[in-house]
């Protein structure tokens, strides 16, 4: 959790630079990245361990940080800002203990599909797979909400990446208005 708040700064800037999708995106492709990394890892491989979770913690900075803004983005894009940020609130939530509940729902059928039994001799393929295996494909079909949910301009692009405008919605002179 200390990695996930020191890289929170790295993800706000990243979505003022891109916008909250982009960066939210990079978010989950760089937890995935970083995960998957477990499949490598044998008996003993502590160090090489420590490294996956400070990166994953890294990773986890944008899930803390970029999902509310992006929340707070879509309530005021409905013109809902300043009256119902509980209902948003509630209603994440509620995404989000149902995401636990199907983890758990799928990881241990999985597990028994694979042939995990309590200490049996080797279980690693089976744990390999419900330990990063599963965690990353779920965290890919969330990118692919995210990538093409439609979401509102404010979401998209960042303060520093402005949509770009119309020639007509400038102030223009009498003559290049009539073109519009």
């Amino acid at each position: 959790f200390l990695a996930g708040a020191l890289g929170m700064p790295m993800w706000l800037r990243l979505a003022r630079r891109f916008g909250l999708r982009i960066a939210w995106l990079l978010g989950i492709l760089f937890a995935v990245l970083a995960f998957l990394w477990t499949l490598t890892l044998g008996r003993g491989d502590l160090f090489a361990f420590g490294i996956v979770c400070v990166l994953t913690g890294v990773a986890l900075g944008s899930d803390l940080a970029l999902p509310a803004a992006l929340r707070a983005a879509i309530g005021d894009a409905a013109g809902h800002g300043g009256r119902r940020e509980g209902a948003y609130f509630g209603l994440w939530n509620l995404a989000t203990k149902f995401n636990l509940a199907l983890a758990a729902g799928v990881a241990l059928p999985l597990l028994s599909l694979l042939g995990y039994e309590p200490g049996a001799g080797d279980a690693g393929l089976a744990l390999a797979v419900a330990y990063a295996g599963l965690p990353c494909a779920l965290k890919l079909a969330a990118g692919l909400l995210v990538m093409f949910a439609p979401l509102p301009e404010a979401a998209v692009r960042g303060p520093s990446n402005p949509a770009p405008k119309h020639p007509c919605t400038r102030p223009t002179p009498p003559a290049a208005a009539a073109r519009c």
